[in-house]
């Protein structure tokens, strides 16, 4: 198998991710056998500074500096299971010497094969407001819709200042969960890999796009291609 690298923005997601790589692993097979992968990260508020600066640039050049911390310890391809920082995934594709998964290119893909026309994105302000989603859905004939800014808000709070400090408070997310809801959509994606912590299908009553999980699943299979 191959030796998968993991470059941890949050490590809520990125701890999602890598634990979904293991329990898929034992879902599909019985030998417990699962690939090898290497997590690194840099402290949060150096990622942090760059996205809230929109800094595309050096939040890709610290990206790849992960990345050859993890190519140096055998990584064979790299993943990020973080939505946000794939603004700057041209720039990381270009200076990394490893294959780097596209999440959004597999995110859009999946609802692609799924025949949804109308997706719900959810995620930080600048996921959502940014526009992350919308060239590659748009490429599919798929619309993405986008919360209004209040609910946009408090999303972003939520994912900010309880999931990634672990301080998650229930009412906010019923509060959020009914902002949802009233969306006419085929389906959501849940463009944070935090946001799972908190939502799916059952909660939410819709289609769920967990990109956490999607991009788990796309790496185990790459992963074992060879096998």
């Amino acid at each position: 198998m191959k030796h998968i690298g993991i470059v941890d923005i949050t490590t809520v997601g990125a701890c999602l991710c890598a634990n979904e790589i293991v329990a898929q692993a034992a879902r599909i097979t019985s030998s417990k056998k699962h690939p090898e992968f290497t997590m690194h990260a840099f402290s949060y508020h150096e990622y942090f500074d760059c996205i809230h600066r929109q800094d595309w640039i050096g939040l890709g050049n610290k990206i790849c500096e992960s990345i050859k911390l993890l190519e140096k310890v055998g990584a064979d391809f790299i993943i990020i299971p973080s939505n946000t920082p794939h603004y700057a995934i041209d720039i990381i594709e270009k200076k990394s010497s490893l294959l780097v998964v596209n999440l959004i290119q597999i995110v859009a893909n999946e609802c692609h094969r799924k025949s949804f026309s109308k997706v719900l994105v959810l995620g930080t302000k600048l996921t959502m407001q940014g526009g992350l989603y919308n060239a590659v859905l748009q490429a599919k004939n798929i619309t993405a819709i986008i919360p209004a800014d209040d609910v946009c808000d408090k999303i972003e709070d939520l994912i900010r200042n309880e999931i990634v400090p672990s301080k998650i408070n229930s009412i906010t997310v019923e509060d959020i969960r009914k902002d949802i809801k009233q969306y006419d959509c085929d389906a959501v994606i849940l463009g944070c890999t935090e946001l799972p912590v908190v939502y799916n299908e059952i909660n939410l009553g819709k289609p769920v796009v967990d990109t956490t999980r999607l991009l788990a699943h796309y790496a185990l299979q790459l992963a074992s291609e060879d096998d």
